[in-house]
């Protein structure tokens, strides 16, 4: 049976892109909180917002799907992701065709500077690039081939970037004769200042664009017919799977649709509900440390639990597994916490988008469970139940609707951040009730929950210290942290690389 440590020989290899790349994407937040006022990124968030819940439609689930039929059905494993593949190109078209051709309505409506239809266009483009790619990369993690998939996704990120970099703060400097006098009249005539947000979107085009290169023998793998008989069962499968995602979509993001229309202007002094939006944007980006790793985990965690599912001692392998991705999901809280003002100076360059950190605990908080989620919910898709999945995305769902309705309006983002807790504790705990009926698996929930709350307090009591200045802070911020990651591994080295 594959031991704990080869699970995470493929997290880390899976995590070059995972955490490595999108951690440097992340690392943009410095440049956007530093070319960008409160509000003009506060469109930026919204707009992927937006943009998430366009993707989960378009693919419809059918990475999931592929992985469950493919697992199944191996010497078919060609025919079957010519037929998700298809699926999902052709819906991918439609949907976002229609974005492209009504970019202009969609702009007016939106009525935000720099809402051109020109920019709807490349959200569409970007849009549509995710989504063939999406069964590609699902093809590849079932190759087993984690380090192409590293690549890609890298490569991708690092073109974004540049790109990035050479939009917001190149370009604009040339612009306005800071430096490279000689460059100024070609600059011009390719760079629009007005245009502003709309270069994040354009960067972003272009960089997904790199991913149709490298992926070009897969993406033209396409035939486009269907075989009725395969297509319709991964079509009933993978439709459960849909529902979950915009449910888990509504969970992530749902709040900063929300937050603008629901918190008055000026509920936090000088700001309007869009300035809030996006402070809250920003903050909510330093919580991303910990979803960076969940997401890794969960690329080498599928594949690994569906190859093991028939072993007798899965369950208990199953059960470590959770134990020791709770354990490294708190290093991150830990980490994150005690060094937040630190990482707040770092990341958030204007002193405004700082103003939001206190909300960072709580994020990091509802993140966790949903770590905690992500492994419990194993089961549902080992058994083929994965309507119970889509019941309990709707449960978050339905705890993140109304709990941001009730709490924005008194509480702020703070109360967006509550409601994260809630979403994902809820969720846990009604996966965990039913996972323990029809695929038991003996979770040590006691001592979870212990790591949890002594991470926590720890936490809070060491940054509520006041050390008198910010070296003082800083140091002890990185020692504690030290501190805390030394004490787990002394308590848990022997388990840890006990033969499994």
């Amino acid at each position: 049976m594959p031991s704990i440590k080869q699970l995470a020989g493929q997290t880390a290899l899976y995590g070059v892109s995972s955490i490595l790349g999108r951690l440097l994407n992340y690392l943009l937040i410095i440049l956007y909180t530093q070319v960008f006022e409160m509000g003009e990124y506060g469109i930026v968030t919204k707009l992927y917002a937006y943009v998430g819940f366009f993707l989960v439609i378009c693919t419809f689930g059918m990475e999931t799907g592929f992985f469950r039929f493919a697992s199944k059905d191996k010497e078919n494993a060609d025919k079957i992701y010519t037929h998700a593949h298809t699926f999902v190109f052709l819906l991918g078209l439609l949907i976002c065709g229609a974005v492209f051709v009504n970019s202009g309505w969609i702009a007016r409506a939106l009525d935000y500077p720099g809402g051109d239809p020109q920019m709807i266009r490349w959200i569409a483009v970007i849009i549509f690039i995710d989504v063939i790619v999406a069964v590609p990369f699902a093809r590849i993690r079932f190759e087993n081939r984690p380090l192409y998939f590293a690549i890609i996704r890298f490569s991708s990120i690092v073109l974004t970037i540049l790109l990035n970099i050479l939009f917001l703060l190149v370009f604009p400097s040339i612009h306005n004769g800071e430096y490279l006098a000689i460059l100024k009249p070609l600059v011009d005539r390719a760079y629009d200042p007005d245009l502003g947000v709309g270069y994040v979107f354009l960067a972003n085009m272009l960089g997904n664009v790199l991913m149709l290169v490298f992926l070009g023998k897969y993406i033209l793998m396409i035939r486009l017919k269907f075989d009725r008989q395969l297509i319709a069962p991964m079509i009933a499968y993978s439709f459960p799977i849909l529902i979950t995602g915009l449910s888990g979509m509504a969970n992530e993001n749902f709040d900063k649709i929300l937050l603008e229309e629901l918190l008055p202007d000026y509920f936090y002094e000088g700001q309007t509900s869009l300035d809030s939006l996006g402070v809250y944007g920003a903050v909510y980006k330093l919580s991303v440390f910990m979803i960076l790793a969940i997401q890794a985990f969960r690329y080498a965690a599928e594949p690994f639990f569906f190859s093991n599912e028939k072993d007798k001692q899965a369950p208990q392998l199953f059960a470590r597994v959770m134990y020791y991705s709770v354990l490294a999901t708190l290093v991150i809280y830990v980490g994150v916490v005690l060094n937040m003002d630190l990482i707040g100076r770092i990341f958030l360059r204007n002193p405004d988008f700082r103003q939001g950190l206190f909300v960072v605990p709580f994020l990091l908080t509802g993140k966790l469970f949903f770590g905690v989620y992500i492994n419990l919910s194993i089961w549902f898709k080992l058994t083929g139940q994965t309507i119970y999945g889509t019941w309990f995305s709707v449960l978050g769902a339905v705890v993140t609707i109304v709990g941001n309705v009730l709490l924005i309006p008194v509480m702020g983002y703070l109360g967006s951040a509550v409601t994260l807790i809630l979403c994902y504790f809820s969720m846990s705990a009604a996966c965990y009730y039913y996972g323990q009926k029809y695929y038991f698996i003996p979770y040590d929930v006691k001592k979870i929950f212990l790591q949890i709350g002594g991470a926590i307090v720890f936490s809070l009591i060491i940054y509520n210290i006041d050390f008198k200045n910010n070296w003082m802070e800083e140091a002890a911020g990185i020692f504690f942290t030290m501190v805390y990651v030394g004490i787990l591994f002394l308590n848990e080295k022997k388990k840890l690389f006990k033969k499994t």
